[in-house]
């Protein structure tokens, strides 16, 4: 049975947690009482101890010393996961001041965005907190600091309580998590695009979408989303943080959700909007922007990025993008990155945009599909054609995790293990006639065909003929076989690639594929063509 988890620093808050956990209990929840004090474990009987909580990260109680809200709550956080994953967790609630609060915070950053979640406090500055977290939480303030049980304390408990059962009661998180597939997409003030056509396309296509704003808590939401595994597909095309971190020195690249969806394999389109544009405040500082275009928009003066900023964020971006695992498109518009650099516009610049544009294609490795679009990236063209090399980047992922399922040390495995080898898979891209080889010049390895027609030139054997959906090399790890053989591109293809030495390590992490090899091995290959 699914369980509430209600936790707190039980040594100060004993009576209102354990006040809720009985309340949930006489509403037919099973109940985990979770001690997380930070300064001596409390007295009475609880579920799981302060002390069971720290083992759960590997820290003991001298860990606690420099930051014990913090290192608590990332120890609480190993707890919940490890629930999550048993699924053995429906929810959580928990009662608490500052401290308490901030540990809460930091324990949710471990669960999927949309485990129903509630908290009680009386500190007003806890819910932006919490929601700079990323995540979803229900906050029930309470007027006065909700340590004990009295008039007033007690009817806010209940109401927290009743509104997580009922949470509970409307669906589970698995059942939130199999609603209609999602796509999360980024928008920015000033750069509106054409995001109502968009939306209308992907609505079409069956997908809910969210849109979330790169300022405030959007950025760190937007990434809790992607990386809690609820998300089909990801339209980034508002990235000019990297402006802002080139120009300004700040760290605002979006780490959070590029890279979440860099390891999660996900379907992406990227494209640099805002990168023409810096945002300088409410002031402007004559001194450093002498011979720059200046514009006042709104509160805020802004200004024209230049050839050699532009240069170096164009780097910088294909850095963060050369991790992605899953099927990525980066479209670039030659017409300008926003309505502010279009022609006759105040920050009209296109050898800034192109000095951009080619230091990003100089340093991408092959298997980043780059798409240059004659348009300026606040068109309504611009987006469409963004929206559909995002549907059919959702498409591939789905096929090839198809044509994995097809490998033999696969068919059985969980999905589980299936996406993970995806994620490992590295994207390649090879022109008509081109040599098929792994990125560093390795030839032994695994092979999958996503798009086009791939030769194999066997030792001694007929040629083969690879188009999408095809595998090679997976006999040839496992049985141990090195045979002579060249590839080459028939046409301009698209091969996932896996070395032999990084397929073996995976094979032997998990033990249900080691199990299959050696089944494999004993009934030896099928043929004598090893594919």
């Amino acid at each position: 049975m699914a369980t509430i988890v209600v936790f707190g620093t039980l040594d100060t808050k004993g009576a209102v947690h354990r006040f809720l956990a009985e309340f949930i209990r006489r509403h037919g929840h099973a109940v985990l009482l979770v001690d997380v004090s930070l300064v001596e474990a409390a007295a009475g009987p609880v579920d799981v101890a302060r002390g069971e909580v720290l083992q759960c990260a590997g820290l003991t109680d001298s860990d606690l010393a420099a930051d014990a809200s913090a290192a608590m709550g990332k120890a609480l956080g190993v707890l919940l996961a490890g629930l999550f994953a048993q699924k053995r967790l429906a929810g959580v609630i928990s009662v608490g001041g500052r401290l308490g609060m901030r540990l809460a915070g930091e324990a949710l950053k471990a669960l999927p965005f949309g485990v129903p979640s509630a908290v009680v406090t009386h500190v007003p500055q806890v819910l932006e907190e919490l929601v700079e977290s990323g995540k979803d939480v229900t906050l029930f303030p309470c007027s006065i600091k909700p340590a004990d049980l009295n008039r007033i304390v007690r009817p806010v408990l209940k109401r927290a309580a009743r509104a997580l059962c009922a949470m509970l009661d409307f669906g589970s998180v698995a059942q939130w998590m199999s609603d209609r597939p999602l796509i999360v997409a980024s928008r920015f003030g000033h750069a509106q695009f054409g995001f109502e056509r968009a939306e209308r396309i992907l609505h079409r296509a069956g997908y809910d979408v969210v849109w979330f704003t790169r300022r405030g808590a959007g950025e760190k939401v937007m990434g809790s989303v992607i990386a809690g595994g609820v998300v089909s597909g990801v339209l980034d095309l508002t990235i000019g943080e990297f402006a802002q971190e080139v120009v300004n020195g700040f760290s605002g690249t979006p780490s959070g959700r590029l890279g979440a969806a860099a390891q999660r394999g996900i379907a992406a389109v990227v494209a640099p909007g805002g990168m023409d544009a810096v945002d300088l405040g409410k002031q402007m500082p004559l001194s450093e922007t002498e011979g720059v275009a200046i514009l006042e928009e709104g509160a805020s003066y802004w200004r024209r990025t230049s050839a050699s900023e532009g240069r170096e964020i164009g780097v910088r971006l294909a850095e963060c993008l050369n991790g992605f695992l899953g099927p990525l498109t980066v479209c670039l518009p030659t017409r300008g990155f926003s309505k502010w650099s279009g022609a006759g516009q105040p920050f009209h610049d296109p050898g800034a945009d192109r000095a951009l544009i080619e230091a990003f294609e100089r340093h991408s490795r092959k298997g980043v599909r780059v798409l240059r679009i004659q348009a300026n990236g606040e068109d309504t063209p611009f987006v469409e054609r963004c929206v559909l090399a995002l549907l059919e980047n959702i498409r591939r992922r789905e096929l090839d995790s198809k044509m994995l399922r097809g490998l033999s040390i696969l068919r059985n495995a969980s999905e589980v293990v299936v996406r993970e080898l995806g994620r490992h898979l590295e994207a390649l891209s090879f022109a008509a006639g081109e040599s098929v080889q792994g990125p560093r010049g390795e030839h032994e390895g695994l092979y999958c065909i996503s798009q086009g027609v791939v030769e194999v030139v066997l030792e001694n054997a007929p040629a083969l003929r690879l188009e999408a959906g095809d595998t090679f090399g997976e006999q040839e790890i496992v049985f141990g076989k090195t045979r002579s053989f060249q590839m080459r591109a028939l046409e301009d293809s698209e091969v996932l690639f896996l070395g032999g030495r990084e397929f073996e390590d995976f094979c032997e992490k998990h033990s249900e594929l080691e199990e299959t090899v050696a089944a494999l091995v004993r009934k030896g290959p099928k043929d004598t063509v090893l594919r």
